[in-house]
């Protein structure tokens, strides 16, 4: 006689997402990633959710509904009762994974939240925890609230992930109640270790390749993201210049990131008189520039976990110049080229460099420019160096840090899953 075993599913697994820090803000590379995990997880049948501040890393105050609108987001704007008074609540879906954004009664916040933010964005938080019972909180984020929102989430029993996406902490205790930590790098697991004592799991990215990989690139210009002094907008400038004189030829492009395209006009030198430079504004969508771009610059000066325009460049076979410092070197050790800081310059020097100091960029960009098998090669190199950063090699990796042991509870989405990614 037949035996009919009935096997439970297990239900998905149930992310929540939770930070002051805005997870919609385009100009931070801790969001970029963190979209970027839970899109990708919701595609492998996570059950993903978001409940966000308002906090934005761009220098200028910045609108959170131009944020929205300007990526065609369409979304629904609520006001919430709570203990600590009226809340304002932007609500949407976005690749499956369903967002909350708490809007400051204070309007663009760039800093951390005053008290009567915090208390309103912590009701909120109680609120969605008791709802949605996650089994993982992901955050991150130096200020008080979020201490208080991992508190929340461990009287309740729920395993809590903090994603150490730079190296700005100096302390151990705002890891003290969180299950595991997450570093991007082994430069940054290194470097915690050696300062703080912090145990952490190194796992790049992840990167949306669909997202970011260009049908064909036109290879028009050298490419500069985010121009201010930490990443390099002086030594980008002495390029310019001596580009301008050398090989007016060969066109730069400056994509504005947190920093707009003012800086440049705080170098001192009158790089628009140069005609060699244009200008894009700040873009969900880094098709928009890579398409366009023969080669990106990343020169640099503030030590970085793991930047994130060198593996989107690789990935559609686009070279990258960068200098050698924090986990950069980590990023370009199968293909780009390396250089040293030039000696004294740092992310408060507001000198340019001379032209003697840039000259190994310039000839490396020349010679790409101008040698069409050596850039073929590197190009090759790319594109190989990028294998290592395919969602399908790290999602599993992240799968087993945010929940640990949790068994496959329905094989036919998971197959699913890998079938999307590879």
């Amino acid at each position: 006689m037949a035996c009919d075993v009935r096997v439970p599913r297990r239900r998905p697994p149930r992310l929540l997402f939770c930070s002051y820090h805005c997870y919609w803000d385009p100009s931070s590379g801790a969001a970029v990633c963190s979209r970027e995990l839970l899109e990708l997880l919701a595609r492998r049948d996570w059950a993903c959710r978001v409940l966000c501040g308002p906090r934005l890393d761009f220098e200028m105050p910045t609108r959170l509904d131009q944020i929205l609108a300007a990526q065609q987001c369409e979304f629904e704007l609520r006001q919430a009762a709570a203990a600590a008074g009226p809340l304002s609540v932007f609500r949407f879906r976005q690749a499956g994974v369903a967002v909350q954004v708490y809007g400051s009664p204070f309007g663009p916040r760039l800093g951390p939240p005053t008290p009567e933010e915090g208390v309103g964005f912590l009701a909120l938080c109680e609120r969605v925890l008791e709802h949605f019972q996650p089994d993982v909180v992901l955050t991150y984020g130096g200020d008080w609230v979020t201490r208080e929102l991992i508190g929340l989430a461990k009287e309740r029993g729920i395993r809590v992930v903090f994603a150490l996406h730079n190296l700005a902490y100096q302390s151990g205790e705002p890891f003290r109640q969180v299950d595991a930590v997450l570093v991007p790098s082994r430069f940054a697991q290194a470097h915690y270790r050696r300062t703080i004592g912090l145990e952490s799991t190194p796992i790049p990215g992840p990167w949306n390749w669909d997202r970011l990989r260009c049908e064909s690139v036109e290879g028009r210009y050298v490419t500069f993201v985010n121009p201010q002094p930490q990443k390099g907008v002086f030594l980008f400038a002495r390029i310019a210049v001596e580009l301008a004189r050398r090989r007016p030829d060969i066109p730069l492009l400056v994509v504005e990131g947190r920093a707009t395209a003012k800086w440049l006009q705080a170098t001192g030198l009158d790089l628009a008189a140069l005609g060699n430079i244009s200008v894009m504004a700040n873009t969900p969508d880094p098709r928009a520039f890579y398409r366009l771009s023969r080669i990106v610059l990343l020169p640099s000066l503030g030590s970085e976990s793991f930047p994130r325009v060198p593996v989107e460049a690789f990935l559609n076979g686009i070279p990258v110049l960068a200098n050698r410092i924090g986990g950069v070197p980590e990023v370009l050790e199968q293909a780009g080229f390396l250089f040293d800081v030039p000696q004294g310059y740092t992310p408060s020097t507001r000198q340019v460099p001379s032209a003697m100091e840039m000259a190994p960029w310039i000839e490396t960009i020349i010679r790409l420019w101008d040698d069409p098998p050596f850039y073929a090669e590197e190009s090759r190199r790319c594109r190989a160096a990028a294998e290592a950063w395919r969602p399908e090699r790290l999602l599993p990796r992240f799968e087993e840090v945010l929940a640990p042991g949790m068994p496959a509870y329905k094989p036919e989405a998971l197959a699913k899953g890998r079938a999307f990614l590879r």
